[in-house]
């Protein structure tokens, strides 16, 4: 519909065409005219209606006229005075009755009808043509008075400016002609710097404020809060608190803002109310959805309610797609589009408002010519600034002339010229204040494009100050006050697009802006819902607000509710990353054992990326304690069979299902060489014993040798009538010996390929091949489940060898050639005496098959690998198991020790090889043995390790391994001391004695039997010469254990004493006991010279440090309390651990406290800071003791899963998550975070690490 008929429909009347619910001709048109009366007024058609249409008294013409008016009336009323309408109502019902009278009663028409006729006639153009001067009266412009620019520069029309704003009347008149109609929501948009607010505020608001019948809300704009915002303009209006009436709209919604409208009508009911939402894409930009969604559906429900309620939205254009696909898509269905000027429009905002103040143009033309440069009229602000300029240069009652216009720099160059000049002054002071950094604090970004933005004065610095207080002389920048605060402003958005140096530097930082934009909303949003921690940044958000900030430093304001927003983010995400680090600690600790690498890198996930907490420290600490990788190798595109290192071993040859052959260099992990030529899969290469050749076997069915460093073949070995398994370089080079699954073993000249000799009479595949050392042997296995020797020179089996229950995979010499190992698909590997066949060791711990087997080069180790995904490393000795690396996620091929025997390589399906170190078998050693729980644990001078257990027996280990047991206790031992010279050792039995053994040969030197009840602990003499005893019998004995008088007896306990320790000058001895006390005695006397009491609390272990100034004792079950002795005061509680404490034990240099809990874990104290260095995880259950190696560097642990275990003690937190980073060859794959809820990385990028 267009705007003439929109118009003419809002004025009362409808044509047939225009409207489908017009009557048809030939109908009765009163029925018509009532109904819409009902449905426009239903009030006033209630009291006229009735008596018109009941009595008969008028005709069609009467009731239609009758319905009319009152429709008419009822539109007007809105607006002003409603007498003309009820004049109307009267004159047109006269009429109707004068023309109802018959025409035969020529009395009657004579005497007053044809008057009435006549009267009315003349009367209605009357009425009508008043209610139209009385409106151009109410439309009519003020005069302009005062002596102020008529232009307003950059800045916006206000109500102030309505008598010089030109150039909208048309707009203006249709607005009011739509606050006439029935459609009661305008949403007037249109492009940034077109005009919208002034033609609101100078042209439509002044137009309403006149009419008597409209009460108009002073004009909101949204912001972050149009709850607040419409308060404000209520509070205003009201004289009323804005607070109150923002909480009662928000609780009442359109119950609360209904009864405000009427207070604001002041009891008069029939006047129409004006609310205005000025800059409403703030809803969209500024509010928070919720409030967005709130706010306009208590505009929607209050305009339901209220019929005399009128709302208009003014908003950029680009906003409207967004509104009209909200939920409140109604208010917004009806725009009124503002456009940009045209010239004639323009040459009338240049001249009417210069002929208000007597100013004239010269030459006339020059108005034109304004016009002209001015465009489309979007550069209309600039044309504003303009004209102000030229008026402050001229004055009143004066004439611009065309040199005036071309000096200031016309439409274009006025304002950059006056910012340029303005910058140069600045720029030439001594400092120079920073302009451009200055006025970027008045950005921000709104839906994508800079926006002015009120800086307050207090985020100015005195250079910052001096630029603003510049600016505003020049009026390019605005001052104000918000409450009690200076703010300022730009004075118009044109000057970030027009003034290039501005222009360019925020286009420089722009996407800074856009951040810093987005962080005020989140902060502005969050502020608003009540400072919720669901609303606070998390993670990524976080961690890119906090950068994004720093990135500002200097460029952008930042609120101060955006820094609170983040700080409090960065509390708050503190604790919940702390939270998420226990999370991920806990299932590192449950995979440390199962696999390491894994743990390993959840460990430093939680320390590094979420928070360094005490759980997550101590996950680090065991996943590094169990840590055995040195590096992986990554190349090979399918599972790798064979690792092979060279004589020299700086090389490693791997063979692969790939069919490939590559070489690498072991220290760097580099790829040296791949050798192709082999068809199918590789199943093995060996090195020559010189290091220059290298032999292969493939699924091929052949055999090659190859020349390393020409990375050439040198021969093809054919003669196999299926797949080669194994290839064996005899010890001098000269030979190539051949496994292959058509059951034979073929030697072959390595210089020319020729076949030598062939061996046959295994019953099934022949999978490995081995020489002796000697040479004159060989060893092979295979599917028949034996091992055959064969001499070389004769080609004659000399033995078959059988005990293994399934396939016999691989065989080897050990290097003193006098036993040969196995292993086999029956899960075991096998030590054969190779003089005798013997099968004296069984190692068996694997879950799956077993795929190979080696010897190290000192032959005192055997290493396996196997399809459980495993490694493990044993004792060649006594068979133990000593070591499982863990790591590999596909089963393992091949394991194999490096020449000098601190290194393994690992092939395995996973297409990795893998390289682990064997020396220290990484930071941990366990000692296996006993077969109860272990109780104590203790080292000696020279760093021999003696243990004590519930099997009845203590153990003396050294280099990993059980050298004695000590066997003589009837029952549990309980403790175990060495003698300072290292010569003997201290044992406490249940068996309510304690003894002396001889180090040497484990020999009992002596029992001490004294005790009545169970000895819990024994502990010598610094000199060595004396011995503690503490038993169940509530006493401390101290022996002269070489002979002379009897024991000295300390009492005074009052129940069990479970520990016993010297001071370091063997002056006095101190014991802790289930009375909750800390006794200190004189060793020589057996005076009492100290009470230390640990209320509600047994004491179970009590450790004396090595300067002698502290004890440390159990305290609350959980707690360790520290004691100054000198002064007998508590110096630090020691709290962390989970279960009770069992044991405690100083470092020798007395820095650091280490203790030992139930809740499996070991912990290392700072006891003068309180604080815990680290936590220890090695054990599979609780932990009962704890000692220091002599050097400081090392900690031995007794535990209840019936081994002791040596690690390293790493206190340093920054070493332990740098060696930690060592121990890792990938990162976590998104995939793995995703799962995990840990951040997007923040470092490197997602990839692999080869040995260093």
């Amino acid at each position: 519909m267009s705007s003439k008929r929109r118009r003419r429909s809002s004025g009362g009347w409808e044509s047939s065409k225009g409207d489908g619910n017009a009557p048809p001709l030939g109908a009765r048109p009163w029925a018509y005219w009532i109904d819409r009366t009902q449905a426009t007024c239903p009030d006033a058609a209630q009291h006229f209606a009735p008596a018109l249409i009941n009595s008969r008294s008028g005709a069609d013409v009467a009731c239609a006229g009758f319905a009319f008016c009152v429709r008419r009336m009822c539109m007007r009323r809105r607006q002003g005075p409603v007498f003309p309408g009820y004049l109307m109502i009267l004159l047109v019902a006269l009429l109707g009755l004068a023309l109802q009278v018959s025409p035969q009663t020529t009395h009657v028409v004579q005497k007053w009808a044809l008057p009435v006729i006549v009267l009315c006639m003349l009367l209605i153009p009357l009425v009508l043509a008043w209610e139209k001067g009385q409106e151009r009266r109410n439309l009519a412009r003020p005069v302009w008075k005062g002596d102020r620019s008529p232009y307003p520069g950059l800045d916006a029309f206000t109500e102030d400016d309505d008598a010089v704003f030109f150039g909208r009347d048309g707009e203006i008149q249709e607005l009011v002609e739509r606050l006439r109609g029935e459609r009661r929501t305008i949403a007037v948009t249109g492009p940034s710097g077109v005009g919208k607010s002034s033609l609101l505020h100078a042209g439509l608001l002044p137009r309403m404020a006149q009419q008597r019948r409209w009460v108009v809300v002073p004009s909101m704009t949204p912001e972050d809060d149009p709850f607040e915002s419409l308060s404000y303009g209520l509070a205003d209006a009201l004289a009323a608190d804005a607070a109150d009436i923002a909480a009662e709209l928000r609780r009442d919604g359109r119950d609360a803002l209904v009864r405000r409208l009427d207070a604001l009508r002041g009891g008069r009911r029939n006047r129409a109310v004006l609310i205005v939402v000025d800059q409403a894409e703030e809803l969209l930009t500024l509010s928070g959805g919720d409030d967005r969604d709130a706010f306009l559906g208590l505009l929607k429900d209050a305009l339901d309610g209220d019929p005399k309620l009128w709302v208009v939205f003014v908003f950029r254009a680009e906003f409207l797609t967004a509104f009209l696909s909200g939920e409140h898509a109604e208010l917004f269905r009806h725009p009124f589009t503002v456009t940009a000027l045209d010239r004639a429009a323009l040459r009338t905002v240049i001249r009417e408002p210069a002929e208000r103040v007597g100013i004239t143009f010269e030459p006339p033309e020059l108005v034109a010519q304004m016009a002209d440069d001015t465009g489309d009229g979007t550069a209309l602000p600039l044309l504003a600034y303009l004209l102000h300029e030229l008026y402050l240069h001229v004055g009143r009652n004066s004439t611009i002339t065309i040199e005036d216009y071309r000096r200031t720099g016309g439409v274009d160059g006025a304002l950059t010229r006056r910012a340029d000049r303005l910058m140069a002054e600045l720029e030439a002071l001594d400092p120079a204040p920073p302009v451009l950094q200055t006025l970027l604090k008045f950005v921000k970004f709104t839906d994508g494009r800079p926006t002015r933005r009120r800086v307050p004065a207090g985020e100015l610095d005195g250079p910052g100050r001096l630029v603003v207080d510049a600016f505003v002389r020049e009026r390019l920048c605005t001052s104000g006050r918000d409450g009690d605060d200076a703010v300022f402003e730009v004075s118009h958005e044109a000057l970030f697009s027009v003034w290039a140096p501005l222009r360019q530097t925020i286009a420089l930082h722009a996407e800074v802006l856009r951040r810093i934009a987005d962080l005020e909303q989140w902060a502005a949003e969050w502020d608003r819902y009540g400072r919720q921690e669901a609303y606070l940044l998390r993670g990524d958000r976080l961690t890119g607000a906090r950068k994004w900030i720093a990135e500002a430093d200097g460029l952008a304001a930042i609120e101060p509710l955006v820094a609170e927003f983040v700080e409090i983010s960065h509390r708050s995400d503190g604790v919940a990353m702390q939270r998420l680090a226990d999370s991920i600690a806990r299932q590192a600790l449950t995979a440390f054992q199962t696999d390491p690498e894994h743990s390993l890198l959840l460990a430093l996930a939680a320390h590094e990326e979420c928070a360094p907490t005490p759980l997550a420290r101590r996950a680090l600490s065991a996943g590094f304690a169990v840590s055995r990788m040195r590096g992986v190798l990554r190349g090979h595109d399918d599972g790798v069979w064979s690792a092979a290192w060279s004589p020299d071993g700086s090389l490693l040859a791997t063979a692969s299902s790939d069919r490939t052959v590559r070489i690498w260099d072991a220290a760097s992990g580099a790829e040296v060489a791949v050798l192709r030529g082999h068809e199918s899969t590789v199943a093995s290469a060996v090195w020559s014993p010189d290091g220059r050749r290298l032999a292969s076997a493939s699924y091929d069915g052949t055999a090659r040798i190859w020349d390393v460093e020409a990375r050439t073949r040198v021969a093809v070995l054919r003669g196999h009538g299926d797949m080669v398994w194994s290839v064996a370089w005899s010890p001098d080079g000269s030979r190539v010996a051949s496994a292959s699954r058509d059951g034979d073993i073929r030697i072959w000249d390595a210089a020319d390929g020729t076949a030598v000799s062939t061996l046959s009479g295994h019953e099934g595949w022949v999978r490995d091949v081995a020489w002796s050392p000697e040479g004159d042997r060989l060893a092979s296995a295979s599917d028949d489940r034996t091992i055959r020797v064969w001499g070389v020179a004769t080609g004659v089996e000399q033995a078959v060898w059988r005990g293994h229950e399934n396939t016999v995979r691989m065989v080897a010499w050990a290097p003193d050639g006098n036993r040969v190992a196995s292993c086999s698909y029956d899960r075991t590997a096998r030590v054969w005496d190779a003089a005798t066949g013997a099968s004296d060791m069984v190692l068996r711990g694997h879950a799956d098959l077993v795929w190979s087997v080696a010897w190290s080069p000192d032959g005192g180790h055997l290493v396996t690998a196997s399809h459980d995904r495993t490694i493990r490393l044993w004792s060649a000795g006594d068979g133990a198991e000593l070591a499982v690396f863990r790591g590999h996620a596909e089963n393992v091929r091949t394991a194999a020790f490096a020449p000098e025997g601190t290194r393994l390589a690992s092939a395995s399906d996973d297409r990795t090889v893998r390289l682990w170190d064997t020396e220290r078998a990484a930071e941990i050693t366990v000692l296996r043995g006993h077969t109860a729980a272990v109780a104590a644990v203790g080292w000696s001078a020279g760093g021999r390790l003696a243990s004590a257990s519930y099997d009845g027996t203590a153990r003396i280990w050294a280099r990993g391994r059980s050298l004695l047991v000590l066997r003589g206790h009837t029952d549990e031992v309980w403790d175990v001391a060495w003698s300072p010279d290292g010569e003997r050792v201290a044992t406490a039995s249940r068996d309510r004695t304690a003894r002396i053994w001889r180090a040497a040969d484990g020999a009992e030197e002596s029992v001490l039997d004294e005790h009545g009840d169970w000895v819990r602990a024994v502990a010598w003499s610094p000199g060595g010469d004396r011995l503690a005893t503490a038993s169940d019998d509530r006493t401390v004995r101290i022996h002269e254990w070489r002979g002379g008088a009897g024991p000295l007896v300390l009492r005074g306990h009052e129940d069990t004493v479970r520990a016993v320790a010297w001071s370091p000058d063997g002056e006095r001895v101190a014991s802790a006991s289930h009375d909750g006390t800390v006794r200190i005695w004189e060793s020589r006397t057996g005076l009492q010279v100290m009470l230390l009491t640990v209320p509600q609390s047994a004491v179970r272990a009590m450790a004396w440090s090595p300067d002698g100034g502290h004890i440390a004792a159990l305290s609350r079950d959980r707690d360790v309390q520290v004691w100054d002795v000198a002064r007998g005061v508590e110096a630090a509680v020691l709290t962390g651990h989970e279960g009770w404490v069992w044991s405690m034990a100083w470092s020798p240099d007395g820095r650091i406290l280490a203790t030992a809990s139930t809740d499996r874990t070991v912990r290392l104290w700072d006891p003068p800071a309180g604080r815990e260095l680290c936590v220890a995880a090695v054990h599979a259950d609780e932990v009962w003791d704890v000692a220091w190696s002599p050097d400081g560097t090392r900690v031995a642990t007794a535990s209840t899963d019936r081994t002791v275990r040596v690690w390293e003690a790493v206190t340093d937190g920054e070493a332990l998550v740098a060696r930690a980073r060592s121990r890792v060859f990938r990162r976590l794959t998104q995939d793995e975070r995703h799962t995990l809820m840990i951040p997007a990385q923040r470092t490197a990028p997602e990839g692999e690490r080869s040995p260093a």
